[in-house]
This record gives structure tokens, C-alpha cells and sequence, in this order.
């Protein structure tokens, strides 16, 4: 129940983040705005997500993921129904760049990844796969659905649909469904009968994460994997949130259609989701470091092919093979991720750990989608930021093989 509850939360929240690549086509038609200032709207709600999400995940210890979480599914509600009103560029701003964000950091990547611990721990990577390939399914059945409703009924009608799917629907099963941990429904951990194993998540009774977001952060400053899960999610917010928010544009750049620019689009979620699962049950049973190198690799030859598309033969055929080597690579880079915080950071301030570090990923997110909206609007490609994740996404792996140690935290 609680994985299926993620999985769909998940598809419908981030698809609200990444589906601005949609709806940009037809607000630059329609309004004339620049790329780089829709690029700062993107920005805008990646820094609000960055700089609430410790605080978010500091609530979310001590009031348990049930107080907090469905509150998330009414803001990204709110912000996508709200599209409908949108007639000047500062309402982009506040519904995209405000509620879409409060509501994904109330109830997104980094929440969903420190509610899987309190569920499961044998199979918590496999557990942390499914439920991110739920992002990949929202792609893969939205992102075309979003582009037939714009196509048929406008890109008021396609935000309004959106969001009330959303108010409708998953806020009523989330307030309804969601539980704190396995204990609430008389299990332990793995679906296991209750007494047959402790409760890891607290054995002691002591939460650290009840001092607050400062106190946790001392502690985790400390440990040198804290910083490297830094310059990880710091490339990763890079990496996805600058290449998803310009895919639309990109492919519509290189005469893609607008339906075909979608499928790969949906696409790339789809064999996210293989990279999710089958990577997270790699990192369970070969390691989390080695599932990482491998998935940033794939990642990055993604982001290589993406680049030379304009020059092969058969551009259709070289996007869908973007999607799936793209799609792969980053769905099993976010798993892993999430399950390297856990293994490090086990215990009960890790929600508030994975939100410091959302930080990071929000920073990147931050830098990204605008810096490459102007390189476009002032040099007319995308080649050099482009590149330039490229490269980040390449020093992942260095640093996965060479520099992180999966030693235990001081409990």
C-alpha cells in the first residue's frame, strides 16, 4: 500500500516539475517570453524547494510523514490548477516557481526516499526503485497526455485538468492511506509479523532530528560522505532539471515535432523506470557504489548522444535512443543516491539529512535551466551546457569508484 501510495504520488508530483518543458512551447507562442525567463520561473521553484526541504524534513520527523506529506499533493494541486489563470510572466512564477514547489518538497524525492527506510530495510533499495520508477511512469503516460490536451482543449484546459486530477483524487488517498511506519499496522519491518525484528529507525527512543535542521547538519558535517552525497545531488539537480526542463524546446529545435518530441519525453520516463528498479536491486546485491558509476556512466553517454543528434542520421531514431540510455542512467543514479543517504545516514534524523542535501540538488536545479535558456537565447544552441553536464556527470563515477566509502555512521 505505502509503496503503491509513493509510486503515484511520485508520478504525478514530479511530472508537474518536469511537464514545464511542455507547457513552455505554447506560453513562448502565445506571450513571446524569453527562454532564459521562463528558465528563471524553473529556477526560482527549484530554490524554494531547496532552501524548505530541511525544514520540511525536520517536521517530517517530528510529526511523522502523515502530518506533513498529503500537504504536498494540495500545493501541486493548487499550483497546476492555477495554470489556468496564468496571463502575465510573474503568475509562472508564483504557481510554478512558489506552490509546484512548496508542494514537492512537502511531498517528493526526498521525503518518499526517507519514508522507505521506516518500511523496509532487506528491501529497501528494490523498495526505493519501484517507487522513483513511479517518475518515470508519470512521464511516460502524462507527458504525451499533457500535449494531446494542449493540442485538443489549449494549455489552460491541459493545467486545469492536471490540477484538479490531483485536489480530486490523490489528496483524498494520500490524507486516507498514508501511514507514519510498519509499526501502525502491526508489522515490522519487510512486511515481516511484528516482534520479528527491531525497529532500526529508533532504537533507542532519542530523535536527534527534535533539536532541529542545525543541530543534524553538525552532525553530518562531519562525515566526508555527507559532502560527496552533496557534489552528487548537487550534479544530479544539474543534470535533470536542465536537460528535461529543454528537452521540449531542444527536440522542437532540431524539427522533432510536437508529438514525437513528447513520446521521447514520455519515453525517457518509461526506461527510468528500468533504471530505477534494476538498479536498485544491483545496489542491494553488488554494492550502492558500483550501481552508481554504472548509472552516471549511462547517463552521460545520454547526455553525448542528446548533443549529436543534429548531425545523425535518422534523428528520430537517435532520439529514442536518448530516451532509453538517458532514462536509464538517471533513474538508477536518483535510486542509488537515495539509498547511499539511507545506508549513511540511517536513523531518525535522515529525513532531515536527505533534505540539507536536496539542497544541493536544488542548487543545481537553480543554476541550470536558466543559464542554458540564455546560452540559447544569446548563442542559439545548447552545446555548451550541454557539454558541461556532461563532464559533471562523468565525475559521479570517479567519484562513486574512488572517493566514497561505505563505512557505518557513529549511532
Amino acid at each position: 500500500m505505502i509503496v503503491g501510495l509513493s509510486f503515484v504520488t511520485l508520478a504525478l508530483h514530479i511530472t508537474a516539475r518536469f511537464s514545464f518543458a511542455i507547457f513552455q512551447v505554447p506560453l513562448i507562442a502565445e506571450f513571446g517570453w524569453g527562454r532564459g525567463a521562463l528558465g528563471g520561473a524553473y529556477a526560482l521553484g527549484m530554490g524554494i524547494y531547496a532552501l524548505t526541504n530541511p525544514f520540511i524534513g525536520s517536521l517530517f520527523e517530528k510529526h511523522g510523514p502523515r502530518a506533513v506529506m498529503p500537504w504536498g499533493s494540495v500545493f501541486v494541486g493548487l499550483g497546476l490548477a492555477g495554470g489556468f489563470f496564468i496571463s502575465s510572466l510573474w503568475h509562472v512564477y508564483l504557481f510554478t516557481g512558489v506552490l509546484i514547489a512548496l508542494g514537492t518538497s512537502l511531498s517528493g524525492f526526498s521525503m518518499h526516499g526517507a519514508l522507505m527506510p521506516r518500511w523496509f530495510q532487506k528491501k529497501r533499495g528494490l523498495a526505493t526503485g519501484v517507487i522513483y520508477s513511479g517518475i518515470g511512469i508519470g512521464a511516460l503516460i502524462l507527458s504525451p497526455a499533457i500535449e494531446r490536451l494542449i493540442t485538443n482543449f489549449g494549455w489552460r484546459a491541459a493545467y486545469l485538468v492536471y490540477g484538479l486530477t490531483v485536489l480530486f483524487i490523490l489528496v483524498p488517498a494520500t490524507f486516507l492511506l498514508l501511514r507514519n511506519r510498519a509499526q501502525d499496522v502491526g508489522q515490522a519491518l519487510d512486511g515481516l509479523p511484528l516482534g520479528s525484528d527491531g525497529d532500526p529507525i529508533n532504537p533507542s527512543g532519542h530523535s536527534m532530528a527534535t533539536a532541529g535542521v542545525w543541530k543534524v547538519f553538525r552532525f553530518a558535517r562531519g562525515d566526508r560522505r555527507f559532502w560527496l552525497l552533496a557534489a552528487i545531488a548537487l550534479v544530479i539537480g544539474l543534470c535533470n532539471n536542465t536537460i528535461l526542463s529543454q528537452l521540449q524546446l531542444y527536440f522542437v529545435d532540431v524539427k522533432f515535432g510536437m508529438v514525437v518530441a513528447a513520446i521521447i519525453l514520455g519515453m525517457t520516463g518509461f526506461f527510468r523506470i528500468g533504471g530505477s528498479v534494476i538498479t536498485g536491486w544491483l545496489s542491494d546485491h553488488l554494492g550502492r557504489q558500483r550501481a552508481m558509476a554504472f548509472s552516471a556512466a549511462t547517463a552521460a553517454a545520454g547526455v553525448l548522444l542528446l548533443l549529436l543528434i543534429p548531425v545523425l542520421g535518422m534523428p528520430s531514431v537517435s532520439g529514442y535512443a536518448f530516451a532509453i540510455i538517458f532514462g536509464f542512467g538517471t533513474g538508477g543514479m536518483s535510486t542509488c543516491f537515495s539509498a547511499m543517504t539511507a545506508d549513511a545516514f540511517k536513523g531518525s534524523s535522515l529525513a532531515t539529512v536527505m533534505g540539507i542535501l536536496e539542497i544541493f540538488y536544488g542548487a543545481g536545479g537553480v543554476i541550470g535551466p536558466p543559464l542554458a535558456g540564455y546560452a540559447f537565447d544569446f548563442m542559439g544552441s545548447y552545446i555548451i551546457p550541454f557539454s558541461l553536464i556532461a563532464l559533471a556527470v562523468l565525475m559521479v563515477v570517479f567519484i562513486s569508484i574512488f572517493l566514497f566509502q561505505p563505512e557505518r555512521s557513529p549511532q
